[in-house]
C-alpha cells in the first residue's frame, strides 16, 4: 500500500509541472530555458515512476507466493519454543509380538497389562497416548468402567466372581441370590518413553475395586521395565497373560494359572521370535492346615524361580514355563516341634492361535506338586503342602496339583462374538488322605458359554453368559452351582476399530 501512494505522489507532481508552463509569447525566450528543464524533469520523474512500478509488480508476484515469501521455519528443538503434543505416528514392531497376539480380544483386556519383549506395544499407532509437556514420556490413561448383573440360581459361594471351591457345601437348593457389582472397574496409567539409550522403557500401574471392601481400591500391576530388566508386581512369569479366554465372569478358569506377584525378571531373545525369561518371585507357602496333632505356620525362606520359554508366530504363540519353590511351615505337636520345609516344583504348558477367520483357540495345562498357590481355584486353600501325622517324625509333603483350561472363540460378525469354555482343577494326594480333613478340596470344574456384543465398533460392550460349576470334596461330598450374568464395560479410550 505504501509503494502505490509513493507512485501516485509522483504522478500528481509530474502532473503539476506540465500546468505551470506559461502561455505568455512576451514570456517566451525568458521561460524557454525554465521550460526545456521542466521537462527534462518530468522525463526523469517518468522514468522512475516506471521503475518504481516495476519494483512493486515483484513484490505483488513475490506475495501471491507463500513458498518463495515464507519465512525459515523455526526449528522444533529452539529453546522456548511449544513442542507438539502429538504421539510418535508409528512404534516398532516385532516378531515377538504376532498378529493373533495384538489383535486377540477379551473382555478383560489382560492382554494390555502384560510385559513385552522391548515393551513392543501391542498397538504400534500409540492410540490414545499423548505427550507429557516438556517431555519425550507419552502417557495412556486407559481402564474402564463395568457392571455385572449376577443371578445365581444356587448358592455359589463368591458372589461377585464364579469360584467353584467356594461353592458351599453342604447346599440349600431353595435359595438364589442376585448381585450388581461394580468393583471389577479399573485404570491403568501406561508411561512410556519411546526412543531412549536403553531402548523404549515403560512403567505401568493398574487397579480395580477388589480390594477388603466393595469400595476399596486395589493393586493389580505396578512394574517398570527397560532393556528386558523388570522390576515390580505384575503377572507371575509361570503363567501365560495371552492365553486367559474371553468371559464376562472377572475370575475365570479354575484350572488357569493365574497369579501378580512381585518380582525381579530378565528377558533374552534366542531368536527372532523366540524368548527366555528368568523371574525371581515373591514367596508365600500357602500351608494352612489343622489337624487334631498339628496346627501349621507358613513362613517363606527362599524366593520362588520361574523360567519362561515362548515361541511366537504370525498366527498365534506357544510357551512351556516352569516354576521352583520352597514350602515351609512350623509343624507342632506337642513336645515335637520343627520347621520343616519341602521343595515344590510345576511346569505350565500354553498356546493361542488362530483357526478360521477371527476364530481363536486358547489352551493351557499345568501340573506339578506344591503349585497350589498359583491355580486359580486352589490359590488361598492352604493347601500347597500336607501334614504327615507320624507323632515320631512329623513333616511336609507338596500335593500333586493339576489345572487344565481350553476356550474356543468365534466371531459370527465384526462386533459380535462367542466364547465355549471349559477348565478343572485338582489338588490330590490318595496316599496322605487319612492325614487331611474330610472337609479339604479335591477337584473342581467350570464351564461358561456366552455372547458379546461391541456396537458400532465403539467403546461400549456388552455381553450375557452362563456359568456352570462344581467342586468335589477329599471325601467325595460335592456341589454344584449356575450362574447367569449380564455384564456392560465402557472403556475411556475409545477402541480403535482398525483392530476389530
Amino acid at each position: 500500500m505504501t509503494n502505490r501512494l509513493v507512485v501516485i505522489y509522483l504522478f500528481a507532481i509530474s502532473l503539476s509541472a506540465t500546468m505551470v508552463l506559461p502561455p505568455a509569447k512576451a514570456q517566451a525566450q525568458d521561460s524557454s530555458q525554465s521550460a526545456d528543464e521542466l521537462r527534462q524533469e518530468l522525463n526523469n520523474l517518468q522514468e522512475q515512476m516506471k521503475k518504481l512500478q516495476s519494483r512493486l509488480d515483484d513484490l505483488e508476484a513475490n506475495k501471491a507466493s507463500p513458498s518463495a515469501a515464507a519465512p525459515a521455519a523455526t526449528s522444533p528443538s529452539q529453546s522456548g519454543t511449544v513442542q507438539p503434543s502429538q504421539p510418535p505416528l508409528q512404534g516398532q514392531t516385532s516378531p515377538q509380538v504376532g498378529t493373533q497376539t495384538a489383535t486377540y480380544e477379551t473382555f478383560a483386556e489382560d492382554t494390555t497389562a502384560a510385559p513385552r519383549y522391548d515393551n513392543v506395544p501391542l498397538d504400534p499407532k500409540y492410540s490414545g497416548f499423548f505427550r507429557l509437556p516438556g517431555t519425550q514420556t507419552i502417557l495412556k490413561i486407559g481402564g474402564y468402567f463395568k457392571t455385572d448383573f449376577i443371578y445365581d440360581l444356587k448358592p455359589a459361594g463368591n458372589g461377585e466372581a464364579f469360584v467353584p471351591s467356594s461353592i458351599p457345601i453342604p447346599q440349600i437348593v431353595t435359595i438364589n441370590n442376585t448381585t450388581v457389582s461394580i468393583r471389577p472397574t479399573r485404570l491403568s496409567l501406561d508411561f512410556r518413553i519411546p526412543s531412549t539409550s536403553i531402548g523404549e522403557v515403560r512403567f505401568y500401574a493398574e487397579g480395580d475395586l477388589f480390594g477388603t471392601n466393595a469400595t476399596t481400591p486395589r493393586l493389580r500391576h505396578a512394574y517398570a521395565q527397560a532393556s528386558n530388566f523388570l522390576v515390580g508386581q505384575t503377572f507371575t512369569n509361570f503363567m501365560d497373560p495371552d492365553g486367559f479366554p474371553d468371559t464376562l465372569d472377572f475370575q475365570g478358569p479354575n484350572g488357569l494359572v493365574n497369579l501378580r506377584n512381585p518380582q525381579i525378571r530378565y528377558g533374552v531373545a534366542l531368536g527372532k521370535s523366540t524368548t527366555l525369561y528368568f523371574a525371581v518371585e515373591k514367596p508365600s507357602s500357602d500351608v494352612i492346615f489343622k489337624t487334631e496333632e498339628f496346627t501349621s505356620q507358613p513362613n517363606a525362606p527362599s524366593p520362588d524361580g520361574t523360567v519362561r520359554l515362548r515361541q511366537e508366530f504370525q498366527g498365534g504363540h506357544f510357551q512351556v514355563a516352569g516354576i521352583f519353590r520352597t514350602i515351609a511351615a512350623f509343624v507342632t505337636s506337642g513336645a515335637n516341634a520343627k520347621t520343616d520345609s519341602v521343595f515344590g516344583w510345576g511346569i505350565n504348558i500354553s498356546t493361542g492361535f488362530k483357526t478360521f477367520g477371527k476364530d481363536n483357540v486358547v489352551f493351557g495345562a499345568a501340573a506339578g506338586h506344591g503349585i497350589s498357590r498359583y491355580i486359580q481355584d486352589t490359590s488361598g486353600l492352604g493347601i500347597d503342602a500336607e501334614v504327615t501325622s507320624v507323632p515320631t517324625n512329623p513333616h511336609l509333603t507338596p500335593t500333586p496339583d493339576v489345572g487344565v483350561d481350553a476356550a474356543y472363540q468365534h466371531y459370527w460378525k465384526k462386533t459380535l462374538r462367542s466364547n465355549l469354555v471349559y477348565s478343572y482343577a485338582a489338588v490330590n494326594n490318595p496316599p496322605l488322605s487319612a492325614f487331611v480333613p474330610s472337609d479339604t478340596y479335591n477337584h473342581g470344574e467350570y464351564t461358561a458359554a456366552n455372547i458379546i456384543w461391541n456396537p458400532f465398533g465403539s467403546s461400549l460392550n456388552m455381553g450375557a453368559e452362563f456359568l456352570y460349576g462344581w467342586q468335589v470334596l477329599q471325601d467325595g461330598a460335592k456341589g454344584n452351582a449356575p450362574r447367569i450374568q449380564f455384564s456392560a464395560k465402557y472403556n475411556f479410550v475409545k477402541v480403535n476399530a482398525d483392530k476389530k
